[in-house]
């Protein structure tokens, strides 16, 4: 599926493009995007420290919370849920998967990520944190006004957790030249890069212009109202979600890999290395 491609900017159409591709993935991203074993990976991994930071009775605020995996897990959890999306289908699937689950503790709103600090007039600054999963911030043009509004939100010393997409992918780097693709190993240094937005395969040609971030500049971004607590690289060794069919052919060196990249991956400099990092940021307090 071809479609015209707008610019990476925070205009209407940018945003109308964007939402109109998740909407048309709405019902298979489940069995497709969340059955990636990547996917599945750094869900699981994004997870273990949802479920370590955020307790019951907790009220936290989700940017881009697609199908509501994370959301409904927190909220089985006791944990109040704000869950945000660009995606209008995205968000009426999780009203219906909260309400078949009589989950009154979790409630959904159509906001694209930088629209997150509207919930400030309702909400005020009490919310105990904030997290985004699946580098939605790498998909926003007006990422600052993120990090503005989830400084309205989130109260003193609360916390924001977060996996976004880096710039730099030591595995990329090292595969594409093996694979005679070398300016592919290093394409993510490029300012605006189009990625397909699922592998299913009706709408894998469905690309959306994405900005990749370096640890360094990300931190930057954020670091006025917040303050880093722990970074780790993920998919440093292993391939990156665009890759992950390569995991079977690389077994049982993969697995060798993972369990490597498990004890590496919040060491410096190999924190900055992976595909994809989890930052763990913390509200400076007043």
């Amino acid at each position: 599926m071809r479609t015209a491609l707008p610019a990476f900017e925070g205009n209407p159409d940018y945003y109308r493009h964007v939402a109109h591709g998740y909407n048309q993935i709405t019902n298979s991203y489940d069995h497709v995007e969340a059955a990636n074993w990547v996917g599945r990976r750094l869900r699981r991994r994004m997870q273990e420290v949802l479920f370590q930071t955020f307790r019951d009775g907790d009220q936290v605020v989700e940017v881009g919370c697609g199908t509501g995996i994370e959301a409904i897990a927190l909220a089985e959890r006791g944990v109040s849920v704000v869950a945000t999306d660009l995606s209008e289908d995205m968000v009426r699937l999780v009203r219906e998967k909260a309400a078949a689950k009589g989950l009154t503790n979790l409630e959904a709103r159509t906001l694209a990520a930088h629209e997150v600090g509207k919930l400030h007039e309702e909400f005020g600054n009490g919310f105990d944190g904030a997290y985004s999963h699946g580098g939605v911030l790498n998909m926003d043009p007006r990422i600052e006004d993120v990090a503005d509004g989830l400084a309205r939100l989130v109260r003193p010393h609360g916390r924001f957790l977060c996996t976004v997409v880096n710039q730099t992918s030591l595995f990329e780097a090292l595969f594409y030249p093996l694979v005679l693709k070398p300016r592919k190993g290093y394409r993510r240094l490029g300012r605006d890069v189009p990625i397909p937005i699922t592998r299913h395969e009706e709408f894998k040609k469905y690309v959306v212009p994405t900005r990749f971030y370096s640890p360094h500049r990300f931190l930057q971004i954020f670091g006025g109202d917040f303050r880093a607590r722990h970074l780790e690289g993920l998919q440093i060794l292993l391939p990156p979600w665009n890759l992950s069919d390569w995991i079977d052919r690389l077994d049982p060196l993969a697995r060798a890999m993972e369990a490597i990249e498990v004890r590496l991956g919040d060491r410096r400099p190999f924190n900055s290395w992976g595909s994809i990092f989890l930052a763990d940021l913390e509200r400076v307090g007043l």
